[in-house]
Parts: structure tokens; sequence; C-alpha cells
């Protein structure tokens, strides 16, 4: 009898630890998917975004710049500050949207099971916003001084290597609440954009789905019509 109820029990081991582990994945999984797509998007957009902060650090036009880039500093320069980029969306994007899933799940929870109005999927995005941009703010500083450095006299550079480099001395040189210069701003400009973004996203979603009756490659469309790696 005992033997049986321990080969019962080692029987059920390997099936726990599946359920346990499909649980784990289940948590982590927003918080992948929205890292991995917004590392992915920076390295398309990278040379735009770079253009971008030429231009409104004043260096003319996007062709002006876009020329003078090229000439000067080759193609190399469209892609400075990558790895700060790339940390960025590590951060940032993978707390927004995780946290927003995460939040969103717990929510509908509650709800049991009935779709959120848009006012709780607004109050989620801007929750959300706000903590993706806390924890992203230091990725974004130093973003930012990487793309500008080049643009600087040659004395005043800083000539960060890669953006673990740009944090170090940010931290080392000015103290590490310095990593958060400008966070405030950057919060207000995440949680509106989120509170807006995200809830439109879900609430578009749940149109395609529910009110059409799409299916799940309509759905899928439905999704990428709607922008969600800013």
């Amino acid at each position: 009898m005992a033997d049986a109820k321990q080969q019962q029990q080692q029987q059920q081991q390997p099936q726990q630890a599946a359920a346990a582990a499909t649980g784990v994945w289940k948590t982590v999984k927003p918080f992948v998917n929205g890292g991995a797509s917004g590392m992915l998007a920076t390295c398309v957009i990278q040379p735009i975004d770079m253009v971008k902060v030429r231009i409104q650090l004043g260096e003319g036009s996007a062709g002006q710049v876009t020329r003078n880039m090229l000439a000067n500093e080759g193609v190399r320069s469209f892609y400075k500050g990558l790895s700060a980029g790339l940390l960025r969306q590590a951060t940032y994007t993978t707390a927004r949207l995780g946290s927003f899933r995460v939040l969103t799940n717990k929510a509908v929870e509650k709800n049991e099971g009935k779709p959120l109005p848009l006012f709780q999927k607004a109050f989620i995005g801007l929750t959300a916003g706000a903590i993706g941009a806390c924890v992203g703010s230091p990725a974004d500083l130093a973003l930012i001084r990487m793309q500008a450095d080049s643009t600087l006299p040659v004395a005043q550079r800083r000539n960060y290597k890669n953006a673990f480099h740009a944090l170090y001395r940010i931290s080392g040189d000015e103290g590490v609440l310095a990593l958060w210069k400008g966070a405030g701003p950057t919060v207000v400009r995440a949680m509106a954009l989120n509170m807006g973004m995200l809830a439109s996203y879900d609430q578009s979603v749940e149109l395609f789905r529910d009110k059409f009756g799409a299916g799940e490659i309509s759905t899928v469309v439905g999704k990428i019509l709607v922008p969600t790696s800013f």
C-alpha cells in the first residue's frame, strides 16, 4: 500500500513541475514578448531616431542631416547609441507592456472574467506607463547622451563606449540619482502615451473579436494596425 502511494506521488511530481513551469511562463511571457518586440523595433527604427535627434538639435532638415552624417561620420553613425536603445527597450518596454498585461489580467479576474470598461483600461495604461518610465529612465538618459555626443565640441564629448559604460560614468561622476535626470517629464509622457495607446489597443482587439466576430487572423491584423512599439 505504501509502495503504491509512493509510486503515485512519483508520477505526480513531473506533472506538478510542468504545471509550475507553465504558471511561471504565463506570468513572465508578457514581459519577454514586450521586451523582445521593442528591441527588434529599435534595431529597425534606430537610424530614423538618430536623424530625428539631430534635427531637434538644430542641425538642419532630415535630408541635410542624413547627407552630413553619411559624409562626415559614415553609416555606423546612424547606429550610435544602439546599445542604449536596446537597453531602454529591455527595461522600459518590458516593464510597461508586462505590467499592463499582468494588471489587466488581475482586474479581469476581479471582474469575474468580463471585459474591462475603457476607463479602467486607461487607468491601468497610466500605471503601466509610470512603472515603465521609472525603470527605463536611466537607459533613456544614456541613449540621449550617446546620440547627441558627436554634436558637442571635442573637449566636451563624453565618448561613452556603450550603454553600460554610460551608466557607470554617469553614476560615478554625477551620483546615482543623476541616472534619473529628467525622469519627471519622461514619466508624465509615458503615462499619457500608454494611457491612450494600451487602452485603445485592448479596446480595438475586443472590437474585432466580439463586435465583428473576427477570427484569429483578422484579430491579429487588427492588433497590427494599432502601434505598440513606442
